[in-house]
């Protein structure tokens, strides 16, 4: 007889363990949905995860706030992940990210249909992100943005991105270049540079990233220190 939370705006969950079909159940009856939350891991989501990112962005119509972590986002990206979704998160304003990996394929394309599926969005943060620097990053991954277009993905409202754990491999440096060259309101990329990484490097990435080529004249990128 459960109909649903009809007044629900805001719905976090943080390691509960929950399955794909029961989630999507529960937050397709939160019709005033604006904020959602999953973070997890294989222990926390359980049984088999095959919907899709489609499944899930057309069951949150009006989310403005949306935190994920990384193993929940590749699990609705399981199937092939189209470039570009029939359906956006049109009102979404802030994309919380945590734990993302731009080391493989999978992971990587699953992040960016996240990221590239909020049009209208104002703030990013990725927060933690995954590097391990014994693994090495995939070929695939490695040659990701010169074998995708996005050049259709236009963000006319990002004004603040803050990236953590940040490194020199080459999938998040062109990652930060497709975020210069398609946010025309941009203003600041904060960035704070994983502990490990020598100040040399550091040094280097700075003068690699200032010349990348900006669709906003004030954008900034601040460099820090954990």
């Amino acid at each position: 007889m459960f109909k649903g939370f009809s007044w629900l705006i805001r719905l976090d969950f943080e390691n509960v363990g929950i399955n794909a079909d029961v989630l999507l159940r529960l937050i397709s009856n939160c019709p005033l949905l604006a904020a959602f939350t999953l973070i997890g891991d294989e222990k926390h989501l359980k049984g088999c995860w095959n919907s899709d990112y489609v499944e899930l962005v057309e069951d949150l119509p009006h989310i403005e706030f949306l935190r994920m972590s990384s193993y929940p986002i590749q699990c609705f990206a399981t199937s092939l992940a189209p470039q570009k979704l029939p359906a956006l998160l049109v009102r979404l304003k802030y994309l919380y990210l945590s734990g993302l990996c731009f080391k493989k394929e999978n992971a990587l394309r699953s992040a960016l249909l996240c990221i590239t599926s909020s049009p209208n969005v104002e703030r990013i943060i990725m927060e933690q992100m995954h590097h391990n620097p014994t693994e090495p990053v995939s070929q695939t991954a490695m040659n990701f943005f010169e074998l995708q277009d996005y050049a259709y993905v236009i963000f006319d409202y990002l004004r603040k991105i803050t990236i953590t754990n940040f490194t020199n491999m080459k999938p998040l440096m062109n990652f930060v270049k497709l975020i210069l060259t398609n946010s025309p309101m941009l203003k600041l990329i904060f960035i704070v540079i994983d502990e490990r990484v020598a100040v040399d490097d550091e040094v280097e990435m700075l003068k690699e990233l200032i010349q990348y080529p900006r669709a906003s004249a004030r954008a900034q990128i601040i460099f820090e220190r954990p």
